[in-house]
């Protein structure tokens, strides 16, 4: 860090970052800490400052659009100079930022569309608690109304005040706002890492880029961002189905039924169909039964065995005489999960088997195989069709000689929320990932130089915080046929995710190393639906085709863009907020209808919108509010209803 602009007694703040994390120490409780670096002329100064969070209302201190204003405090430090000793400097800088941003707060209220007094008068006789509900809820339509109230901007001031003390000669102190001190970044990300709610750091980082192009974003990702997480799988079928006017009956263990007005049907669960039978299913489920399949027609597979839990000296040796490198993962894994890949030595191995047995999968058998240079591909197969194929590629950042690792991964976290499948797969901080630092000589504080890519997972596991390109129309024809004779070799299997290895997918796979590592007959659509670059497929429409043709139902030539649904659901949906919990969903995606309780232990909703949040709706109405039991929701089509907004019927 250098300036060369420094005033007398000058402090220039350079670096600012702001976290809201959860003290370990004290049970837990919610903490604001800022980390501010600053130079003067005589070095460099780094400073904390940490706030508690006593304040009421402490949802709105978690609120996405509360850490806006942190992150528009942090940006507005930047370059400004304090004054060592000097407390009116901070003054100086923070009262003006504060009275902008509190403008721009007071004029962002004025813009929300709010709610009518109306509204809060039916909030008021729904809520038994009617003061806590009107209070929560005005925290979500105005949280910028007291800018200098928020937690994370009390740890600011606490933090600037730390580096006036620490120009002064001081080493730790308190504020009004809150305790400061100094100490090593890394040392604090060590500590709290895994405790991290919020996280916002000035200058931001660049958003990735790659051939200068920017990753895709989705306009369904604010309504499947709703779902759980692997809820994405079953929704894009059943949304598929709606659209082509099928009527849908769906069950809170992900299972949903299409029919038409003929009363043929097709059964889904999460990703599996009915065009993978069970026994395909099995069969790809254990890996060692998948890898002597395809030695049977020649399919290239890696050289491995399985062991029983817990025989890590046989793997060892084993692993040895195969030779290294080699990959460690469980016999009958999934998401990537305690897979551990290019281990390249008996030591490295034996910490791998450290790594593994602390994963969920820890206590199952394992495979120890060859592992193969090449990157990861997942190409999906359909009906004896390539539809799909995404290559990817293991978590990873590219440092710009600023930032430090947490500031990269955590600034692309925010990019991966924009991807309907990629969103609630984040960047995980980990000892998996410390591990992996530690093999590049790095920390979670380094600051990679400007162009160095920064290796943060050692598999490319899309759960793993791994990243994604469609190339399909790039595939070479051999090794498009080699992925559809892999799958031909297990029967029934209709629908595929085969996991290659590849060196170049543009050359013949004669001309290089290539192997199938996997074959998942209910992969999740979702990553090749939403890759993060490249140009999507529609796999989840091609999918609910080739159902319908292999069962003889004739679809529509044209899907429904617009749909008009009543929905019944069943269960313990009365007395549990049911009504008011869909109304809240309904009016956040701008979907009309009504909710009323019509008969026992039933709620009738007519929806009415756009399909993608229509149909996502349908998916909410099974999980249902906190104490709500949902068993069933039946969709069926209804004419296009009249009407704006979305009522309660009491």
């Amino acid at each position: 860090m250098n300036s060369k602009n420094l005033n007398e007694g000058g402090i220039e703040i350079v670096a600012a970052r702001a976290m809201l994390i959860s003290d370990p120490e004290n049970e837990g409780t919610p903490i604001a800490v800022a980390n501010l670096q600053a130079v003067t002329s005589e070095g460099d100064l780094l400073a904390f400052g940490q706030a508690p969070l006593r304040l009421p209302l402490h949802a709105f201190h978690y609120s996405r659009q509360s850490w806006d204003v942190v992150q528009s405090m942090l940006d507005e430090l930047i370059g400004k100079q304090l004054t060592a000793g000097n407390a009116n400097s901070i003054d100086a800088i923070v009262e003006p930022a504060l009275a902008r941003l509190k403008r721009q707060a007071q004029q962002a209220s004025h813009d929300l569309p709010g709610q009518p007094r109306s509204a809060y008068e039916k909030i008021r006789r729904a809520a038994r608690d009617s003061v806590n509900s009107l209070l929560r809820i005005r925290a979500q339509l105005d949280p910028h109304l007291h800018p200098e109230k928020l937690v994370g901007i009390s740890a600011i001031r606490a933090a600037l005040t730390g580096l006036v003390e620490l120009a002064a000669g001081a080493k730790s102190g308190e504020s009004n706002a809150g305790q400061w001190y100094t100490g090593d970044l890394n040392d604090f990300y060590e500590k709290h890492i895994e405790h991290f709610a919020h996280y916002a750091c000035s200058p931001q980082p660049p958003l990735p880029q790659i051939n200068g192009d920017v990753a895709n974003s989705f306009d369904d990702v604010e309504f499947i961002g709703h779902l759980p997480k692997d809820g994405t799988k079953g929704h894009l079928l059943e949304r598929e189905a709606l659209r082509y006017g099928m009527n849908s009956a769906r069950f809170p263990n992900g299972t949903f039924i299409a029919s038409d007005e003929n009363g043929n049907q097709l059964n889904f669960k999460w990703g599996r169909s009915p065009i993978a039978s069970g026994v395909s299913l099995s069969i790809c489920t254990y890996k060692e039964a998948t890898r002597r399949l395809l030695e049977r027609v020649d399919v290239p597979v890696p050289r491995g065995r399985v062991f029983a839990a817990g025989e890590f000296e046989k793997a060892l040796d084993y692993a040895d005489r195969i030779g290294y490198p080699v990959v460690c993962k469980p016999v009958a894994g999934l998401r990537g999960i305690g897979v551990i890949a290019n281990i390249g030595s008996r030591e490295e191995l034996v910490r791998a088997f450290e790594l593994y047995s602390k994963s969920q999968l820890g206590d199952d058998d394992f495979v120890i195989e060859q592992h193969v240079a090449g990157e990861d591909y997942r190409i999906v197969v359909i009906g004896g069709e390539v539809v799909a194929a995404v290559v990817r590629e293991a978590a990873a950042v590219t440092g710009d000689g600023i930032h430090t690792v947490i500031d990269l991964a955590e600034y692309k976290n925010r990019l991966r929320k924009l991807n309907p499948h990629l969103r609630s797969r984040p960047i995980v901080f980990s000892d998996a990932m410390k591990f992996q630092l530690e093999q590049q000589g790095l920390t979670f504080g380094s600051i990679p130089d400007k162009g160095q890519v920064v290796t943060l997972a050692n598999s490319a596991n899309l759960s793993q915080g791994g990243d994604s390109f469609e190339v399909a129309h790039e595939l070479h024809p051999s090794i498009v046929e080699t992925a559809i004779k892999a799958v031909d070799a297990v029967p029934g299997l209709g629908f595929c995710g085969l996991d290659m290895l590849i060196e170049d997918h543009k050359k013949p796979i004669s001309q290089q190393q290539a192997t199938v590592i996997e074959l998942n007959a209910h992969a999740a659509i979702g990553s090749a639906q939403y890759p993060m670059w490249g140009v999507p497929t529609p796999v989840a429409k091609l999918f609910f085709e080739q159902c319908a043709k292999e069962y003889g139902i004739e679809l529509p030539e044209k899907q429904l863009d617009h749909l008009s649904l009543k929905l019944v659901v069943e269960g313990k949906v009365k007395g549990v907020g049911y009504r008011r919990w869909i109304r809240k969903y309904a009016t956040e995606f701008g979907v009309n209808g009504t909710v009323e309780n019509t008969e026992e232990n039933q709620v009738t909703i007519y929806l009415d919108g756009p399909a993608d949040p229509v149909s996502a709706l349908v998916y909410l109405a099974s999980r249902g509010s906190r104490n709500a039991i949902p068993t069933s929701v039946d969709a069926t089509h209804v004419d296009r209803f009249e009407g704006t907004g979305f009522e309660i019927i009491w």
